[in-house]
């Protein structure tokens, strides 16, 4: 799906489930989660494994900006649904759940919206499986942006010679799952042919070898 249309039309579920009198006068609900993803792009930093954005997140805005009338736990969720599913689609890392906190404050400008978040590790749902060849093991994948590799601080950690301190990133963007080498010693091959540092797509039933450990891809819907 075109990303713009994607994330327009879960911003218009949200516009859907909102109380009509939130549009006079005050931010528009449409207006909150553009403006609340633009903050979390700006929030974003560097990882080994990509781009990482924070997944606890607190929303300050004026108290005039949002009708007494709206849902805001209706709101809350629909701004983490859209925070969620925009990581997806632009391949941004997420540690654990989002999680938004609204607060209000007559000190906060009117049609300001300012956000600070953290990153929480938390159980995120798995969206995919590296199997093992041999039978010896799976990998669940989980974290958009999964990093595998022999070091400590990997999401997914393979203890053996073979594999390099960071590996190999596995990764959502725009629907379509890819993988990604780090630079390896040993190479990453999908289907028999060595993969560059350049992502490739990877699609169900795929050979992925990191070093000469044997894997099949599989995901999880």
């Amino acid at each position: 799906m075109n990303l713009a249309r994607g994330l327009e039309r879960r911003l218009e579920k949200l516009v859907d489930g909102a109380s009509a009198s939130v549009f006079r006068g005050r931010m528009h609900p449409i207006d909150i989660a553009s403006r609340l993803v633009r903050q979390v792009e700006f929030l974003s930093t560097d990882t080994p494994a990509g781009t990482q954005i924070p997944n606890d997140l607190i929303v300050r805005m004026n108290a005039a900006d949002i009708d007494v009338t709206l849902d805001r736990d209706h709101l809350t969720r629909e701004l983490v649904a859209v925070v969620t599913e925009t990581a997806i689609e632009r391949a941004w890392r997420l540690v654990g759940p989002v999680q938004v906190q609204i607060t209000t404050s007559t000190d906060v400008p009117r049609g300001i919206l300012d956000a600070e978040g953290t990153s929480k590790v938390g159980p995120v749902p798995t969206w995919g499986q590296l199997i093992a060849n041999d039978g010896s093991a799976v990998l669940e994948i989980s974290i958009n942006r999964t990093l595998i590799g022999r070091s400590l601080d990997s999401d997914i950690r393979v203890a053996n010679q073979e594999v390099s301190r960071h590996h190999v990133v596995i990764y959502r963007e725009d629907g379509i799952t890819m993988i990604r080498d780090l630079d390896s010693a040993n190479g990453t091959f999908v289907n028999e042919v060595r993969i560059a540092e350049r992502p490739i797509p990877l699609v169900t039933g795929d050979t992925v070898m990191l070093g000469n450990l044997a894997f099949t891809y599989r995901p999880i819907f």
